[in-house]
């Protein structure tokens, strides 16, 4: 049933004061909630209000959108709305995979099933993303996967092609990296450090399928037990990215990774495809970007990659939530939504439209994550945790000493075997009886 909803303030300044119900002029107001800022926040204004004032004023729907920060505020201020006054949530928040295990388990959501939304035409790899044993929790929207981003003008001029696994990266390091008079490195061949996102392919990949935790990454159920250690994934991925240290052209950097790259200090990187229109507009004519799939952790790392981005989220079961669901999925409003940001379209129906057919022509670099979605298991799925930031930062941290030399491999998967545990231990306790 609708919320009707008057201006609230929950717990201080939780969230900001937001109309909801009905507006002035009558008509159905529909809040989302969402992390979409710059490139996207723009292209996400201009998609609702060409819902506005064309199905919204046919139906008698306006959608009112309120920026809420990153996809972990979203889900903070939904936590605290919920537990502070049920009826003070939006209709539908856009929120990440790292809110799924609250999602899951919050007897306030509506999952798509619930709503009755047809999902035919949603990419199988995109809907893995957000599946769990009680159906589609959120539905994907702003989706995006890694992609390995190259210099292409300097991979040319020596002859190389991105490499498929990391041994070949760590054979080549030493090629694409310069070091001046001094014996200072000025580019690396490879900048960044992997986190849960990163070993979602670098671990989700090995043996064609592998899990970091069980129940299927927590998406069948609470996860309870850590299977990365034991079953030895992460020390062979830990293995690999030591000896691309030990080249000395790998730069651990936590953060600035397309900064490097735009630059010319990084030959390759990993980042999001959404990252794709960014990047592209950074390096601007400096040399040519190539795309590539995301090298494997060793030959038997099949599986692909897994889908990341934003999914929306439903707190209310109303036909005027079904009916902007309906939009923001639908052919046209994907690939307006593709085409503006570098997100991967969701809707299937658009790989057959020829407008967007000519446009993957004309920007092959787009294309390559399409490809590299289609040729992913569905099963690698990202990962679903309590205390899902902390962990990503633990996982980087451990990863950067292991190349610095200043732990082991064995400390490594100790330390982390040992954190997520914890966690999967304390959440059980305060929410499992």
């Amino acid at each position: 049933m609708k919320k009707l909803l008057s201006y609230l303030l929950v717990v201080l300044t939780a969230f900001p004061l937001i109309a909801m119900g009905s507006s002035e002029s009558g008509k159905e107001i529909v809040t989302i909630w969402h992390c979409s800022s710059g490139r996207a926040g723009t292209a996400l204004e201009e998609i609702i209000d060409e819902f506005n004032s064309t199905i919204g004023e046919e139906k008698g729907i306006e959608i009112e959108a309120v920026y809420q920060g990153l996809a972990n505020d979203v889900i903070t201020k939904v936590k605290a709305a919920a537990s502070a006054d049920i009826s003070s949530l939006p209709d539908i928040a856009q929120l990440d995979a790292t809110a799924c295990l609250d999602m899951m388990n919050a007897d306030y959501l509506y999952t798509i099933d619930e709503l009755g939304i047809d999902t035919s035409d949603i990419m199988p790899q995109a809907m893995g993303a957000f599946t769990s044993y009680k159906g589609l929790l959120g539905m994907p929207f702003s989706c995006s996967l890694l992609l390995a981003y190259y210099n292409k003008t300097l991979f040319d001029s020596l002859s190389l092609k991105a490499p498929e696994t990391l041994d070949e990266l760590t054979a080549i390091a030493p090629l694409l990296g310069e070091k001046d008079s001094s014996g200072n490195v000025t580019r690396y061949a490879f900048a960044g450090v992997p986190t849960t996102y990163e070993l979602g392919a670098f671990i989700g990949a090995q043996k064609g399928l592998s899990y970091f935790v069980d129940m299927e990454n927590g998406h069948q159920g609470t996860p309870t037990e850590v299977l990365f250690g034991k079953e030895g994934t992460f020390r062979n991925f830990l293995e690999h990215w030591k000896a691309l240290a030990d080249t000395g052209y790998l730069n651990s950097i936590p953060s600035g990774t397309t900064a490097e790259f735009a630059s010319g200090r990084a030959a390759m990187i990993l980042a999001s495809s959404s990252n794709l229109t960014r990047i592209l507009a950074d390096v601007s004519g400096r040399f040519e970007v190539g795309t590539a799939f995301v090298p494997k952790t060793d030959e038997n790392a099949t599986g692909g990659v897994n889908i990341g981005g934003e999914a929306l989220f439903c707190y209310s079961d109303s036909d005027a939530v079904k009916t902007v669901i309906e939009y923001l999925i639908s052919t046209e409003v994907q690939m307006k939504w593709s085409q503006a940001t570098g997100y991967v379209a969701v809707n299937t129906e658009i790989y057959s439209n020829p407008e967007y057919i000519a446009f993957l022509e004309s920007n092959p670099a787009y294309s390559k994550a399409i490809e590299q979605a289609e040729a992913s298991n569905p099963k690698v799925v990202g990962i679903w945790l309590p205390s899902a930031y902390q962990i990503y930062y633990s996982f980087q941290s451990n990863i950067m000493e292991v190349a610095a030399g200043s732990i082991t491999i064995d400390q490594a998967v100790d330390n982390m075997v040992s954190i997520v545990q914890t966690a999967l231990d304390e959440y059980a306790r305060a929410n499992i009886d």
